[in-house]
């Protein structure tokens, strides 16, 4: 992974936004993105959105043998990859320290918290038993890809259904999804990881984009300023799953109540979405609509994926207003020339009005022009 670095000025500049009490996209501390979920033609795909960062989650299973020591469970691994596709300093097919990173706070999100009934896979004690996999994929990076991932798995989790199985003696039927209805996966909780930017060490960002998260974790020895990742997976129970820092350390226990309780009623908001989309999915299946991800890839997405202007937001700047203005100059009459304004050019000539003086013209000879 080649490391993103940016200028002081940049730093400087988004670090002095921030403490002012505004963001480069016009929200507040508190505010997040726009969160968008849709489903593929399968169960258990699902791509998120939250704001310009896309992920997409894929739900599979299989049959294996159980583990010696839970010999009444299934399994569940989930695998995170980011290829070049979603941001140009990653490698393909190579696992970097970030990767392993977002793969560990999901494991001990989902598998440490126990949120998936385990004994609900077992087919036979000892014998068979269904290993869930869930590979996500990072489309598009633009910060926060913690929380979006999490969303992703939780939905996919939530939306997957598995074949029903019939025991007839020592062999076992695995029917087909146009035989028997699937089966869907038993949930004890949802969470959700929510993160948070920590500025100064007193100012904390909902879901931070690439840029504040680049400037929230460096240090800057010229303004002696310092901050971090907080990254909290909560369910709708306001009951805390996992907990990381990255950066700084947390002086005080203020913002950390602050951001656990922001944390909470975020997740319970999320859960609620995740929970309507996926009852409305329900309701379009039933009635034989087709499902795929053709309406969610126009060409407004495709376009935004190689964007490389910044996009900054002007709270007191309306575009009405401009158009207004120009038109407003047009009708008036032209202004007063400046001190030094050019108001006619020919070859090798140039003419200079002047306030004082009278126009002058300049004869430019060839030997100056090969000089």
């Amino acid at each position: 992974m080649r490391d993103v670095f940016l200028s002081n000025c940049e730093k400087n500049f988004i670090n002095k936004v921030v403490v002012e009490g505004h963001r480069l996209d016009g929200r507040t501390y508190d505010e997040s993105r726009s969160l968008s979920i849709s489903f593929g033609s399968d169960y258990g795909s699902c791509m998120v959105s939250l704001g310009e960062t896309k992920v997409l989650a894929n739900v599979s299973c299989e049959v294996v043998q159980p583990k010696q020591i839970r010999p009444n469970e299934g399994t569940i691994y989930i695998n995170l990859e980011i290829s070049p596709m979603a941001a140009p300093q990653f490698e393909a097919n190579r696992q970097t320290e970030f990767s392993v990173y977002l793969n560990r706070l999901l494991e001990k999100c989902y598998k440490d918290s126990k949120c998936v009934d385990l004994e609900s896979l077992c087919i036979v004690v000892e014998e068979k038993v269904w290993s869930l996999r869930v590979d996500i994929k990072v489309l598009n990076h633009d910060g926060n890809i913690i929380e979006c991932a999490s969303i992703a798995t939780i939905t996919a989790l939530a939306h997957f259904r598995r074949p029903d199985v019939t025991r007839s003696g020592d062999s076992v039927i695995i029917h087909d999804i146009t035989e028997r209805d699937p089966i869907p996966t038993v949930l004890f909780h949802y969470p959700v990881c929510t993160t948070y930017a920590i500025f100064n060490n007193d100012v904390l960002l909902s879901d931070p984009n690439f840029l504040e998260e680049q400037v929230c974790t460096s240090f800057s020895e010229e303004s002696d300023t310092a901050g971090g990742l907080l990254v909290i997976g909560v369910n709708q129970y306001k009951e805390v799953c996992v907990m990381n820092l990255t950066g700084a350390a947390i002086q005080g226990t203020n913002l950390l109540n602050k951001a656990l309780s922001g944390a909470g009623d975020k997740c319970k908001e999320i859960v609620d979405m995740v929970k309507k989309a996926i009852v409305h999915d329900d309701t379009l299946r039933q009635k034989r609509t087709k499902i795929n991800f053709s309406d969610v890839i126009t060409q407004d997405h495709l376009l935004c994926l190689s964007k490389k202007d910044l996009s900054i937001k002007l709270k007191h700047y309306n575009i009405d207003d401009a158009v207004e203005n120009d038109e407003m100059d047009e009708d008036e009459s032209e202004p007063e020339p400046s001190k030094y304004d050019v108001v006619a050019s020919v070859p090798q000539t140039a003419e200079i009005q002047t306030k004082k003086g009278a126009s002058q013209w300049i004869e430019i000879s060839s030997d100056s022009e090969e000089d």
